[in-house]
């Protein structure tokens, strides 16, 4: 994947439809989160769709958007440095069609034994 200078502090890439950002790391993509994207590039189906799956688990989607059918659109991809972390972590931003203005976010952890989500918010705006 190609990622252009998004600003001071960051890279951006896409995926079909999905951005991809990443952090930038002396004037360079983030070389650790770049290997990561690669990996998440590779299998994004089974990612989204575990994604999707921790996020039904907590999440009515009957009562956030009107249709318990709807689905979960990814949107974008945001690798985030956590300091003195030696796993990659990374969030995936879903919407739903009909729930105006959420952004749903679940947070994945990249580590030897796989991506696994570990969190996830909604937020308005």
């Amino acid at each position: 994947m190609r990622y252009t200078r998004m600003g001071p502090a960051g890279w951006v890439g896409q995926i079909d439809h999905v951005r991809v950002y990443l952090s930038d790391a002396d004037g360079e993509v983030c070389r650790a989160q770049a290997a990561v994207a690669a990996v998440v590039t590779a299998s994004l189906p089974r990612l989204r769709d575990a994604a999707s799956a921790y996020l039904d688990r907590f999440v009515d989607r009957a009562k956030a958007c009107g249709s318990a059918q709807e689905p979960w659109w990814l949107d974008e991809i945001e690798f985030r440095d956590h300091a003195g972390d030696a796993t990659v972590c990374y969030a995936l931003h879903f919407r739903l069609q009909g729930d105006d203005g959420g952004l749903w976010t679940v947070d994945m952890r990249a580590s030897a034994d796989g991506h696994r989500p570990f969190r996830f918010e909604r937020r308005q705006g």
